[in-house]
């Protein structure tokens, strides 16, 4: 029997790490996923075991190459900020410190004293934040000076496996763009920022454009995988770019809104704007950059919520149903979701969560409805801040575990006040970098829109009914006045944003 030529893509998130083997048409041939851990070694604290990564990656490689098909090429895709310092030899010095690590706050505060917002925030697209790959440098430095001084490499989740798999030292220009070191606009790693920061030159690996040819598959990779030596690996991509792609949103007009553990917003554009909590990073379509706002806490929100207030036998699922279930009319109730601080839409490394208009007609169903809704009113302000920065948001396709139900995407489309079209999520971010790697060969199917406007099938668009689109617009300026009003409530002694109030404008 013949072998079908075939592309994988490999997705490293947060929670688990995912495969999907994908013919020349965009059929999935197969898939595969293993769960991984997050680690809380204390209060905001998020690590995770890179050899649990790998560990996780070779399993998942051996699953899909159990089928009959010939691997073309890998694409890699995965959690961006991760911090995974490595020694000469290439081993891990520390568990990887992920973006959702909240305890470099201070760290942030120094960050912006050695180098002044505006100056940064046009040098890279973003500022910096709690979770992003600098903050946490400048704390390893501070805290365990002899990791530090023992660090080799700093090498960035997805290309943990690259290095893994090909032994070769690379990164994308999607992962480079949010490290803070990378010059956005003339796309080369900052002298003047590595200097800064004190992060060695030769630390940083070389970057590649996402569908580029970045390794190739070593004879020990093989082994281990069952992927066949030599197979190319692509630059790849960051999980929200790719999951970008697997939407079909590789063109400006057509946004991305993936709810997942957070909830992102990912918009093609053509230049480089200016507007507080948003990033602008490079497009991994190789053209132009990406706009980019996240909510911090979407699933980990709806998590937080489950886990408080309900009964131990409730799933995620029961909850969105009880929220669907409890009735508005108790009364307005906003839920702020900063519970780990807030990157979009108004940079806070300090924020924390709340919720306002609390009455005795309120039960746990309304919590659930008040914190679904609060990430709705949080992406639409977003797209808001957006569209003020000139890109354009015509169309919005909506994917993640959190849009696979049409409860919580039809408020998402009743505070944007615009039509959501969902597009399965079965495979994200992996279907995203396999993407890239049937560009990568340059035999099938030309450039990377091409090939995800025949591989991508989003579902029909649904149409918000216009009372709930009126309902939410009338929470709208409750959530964006108690989000002013509680800056700096909560905070580690009482502090406000190290942005300061030009953050909406500049960064």
């Amino acid at each position: 029997m013949a072998e079908i030529p075939a592309f994988v893509g490999l997705d490293l998130g947060t929670s688990s790490v995912k495969g999907v083997l994908v013919d020349a048409g965009g059929v999935v041939l197969a898939s595969a996923e293993r769960p991984l851990e997050i680690l809380e070694p204390a209060p905001l604290g998020a690590e995770q075991d890179a050899e649990a990564w790998w560990t996780a990656a070779v399993e998942v490689l051996r699953e899909l190459t159990g089928t009959p098909a010939k691997v073309l090429a890998v694409g890699l895709a995965g959690q961006k900020h991760a911090l995974l310092p490595l020694d000469a030899a290439g081993a891990p010095l520390s568990r990887a410190i992920l973006w959702c690590d909240g305890r470099a706050s201070e760290e942030v505060e120094e960050c912006l004293r050695r180098v002044p917002k505006l100056q940064l925030a046009r040098r890279t697209g973003g500022l910096p934040f709690p979770g992003y790959l600098v903050p946490k440098w400048l704390r390893l430095r501070a805290r365990r000076p002899e990791v530090a001084e023992a660090t080799a490499r700093l090498v960035f989740a997805k290309d943990w496996i690259r290095l893994r798999l090909t032994g070769t030292f690379a990164t994308d220009r999607t992962e480079a763009s949010a490290s803070l070191l990378w010059d956005v606009g003339r796309k080369v790693w900052s002298e003047e920022l590595l200097r800064a920061f004190e992060v060695p030159a030769t630390a940083l690996p070389e970057v590649a454009r996402s569908a580029d040819v970045a390794g190739r598959v070593s004879e020990e990779g093989a082994r281990l995988t069952g992927l066949p030596a030599g197979t190319p690996v692509t630059g790849g991509a960051g999980d929200n770019e790719a999951a970008a792609l697997a939407c079909g949103a590789v063109d400006p007009g057509t946004v991305a809104v993936v709810m997942g553990t957070s909830a992102t917003v990912v918009a093609p554009h053509g230049e480089r704007g200016a507007v507080g909590g948003i990033v602008w990073g490079r497009h991994a379509t190789r053209r132009g950059y990406v706009a980019t706002g996240v909510v911090l806490s979407a699933g980990r929100a709806l998590e937080w919520v489950r886990r408080a207030t309900f009964p131990g036998d409730f799933t995620p699922e029961d909850v969105v149903e009880a929220a669907a279930a409890s009735d508005p009319r108790a009364g307005p109730l906003v839920f702020l979701p900063s519970l780990v601080g807030e990157r979009s839409p108004s940079p806070d490394p300090h924020a924390t969560g709340a919720f306002v208009g609390l009455r005795p007609t309120h039960g746990r169903g309304h919590l659930a409805r008040a914190v679904l809704e609060g990430v709705a009113l949080s992406v639409a302000e977003i797209l808001v801040r957006m569209r003020g920065a000139g890109v354009s948001v015509n169309e919005l396709r909506i994917t993640g575990g959190g849009a696979q139900g049409t409860v919580w995407r039809g408020w998402v489309a009743a505070a944007a006040g615009m039509p959501v079209t969902p597009v399965d999520d079965t495979h994200g971010s992996a279907l995203g970098a396999a993407i890239l790697a049937a560009r990568s060969t340059g035999r099938h199917g030309g450039r990377i829109a091409e090939i995800a406007v025949r591989w991508v099938h989003p579902l029909p668009s649904e149409v918000p009914p216009p009372a709930e689109v009126e309902r939410l617009a009338g929470l709208a300026p409750m959530l964006s006045g108690a989000r002013n009003a509680l800056r700096g409530v909560g905070s580690p002694s009482g502090r406000r944003s190290p942005y300061g109030r030009g953050a909406s404008r500049s960064a």
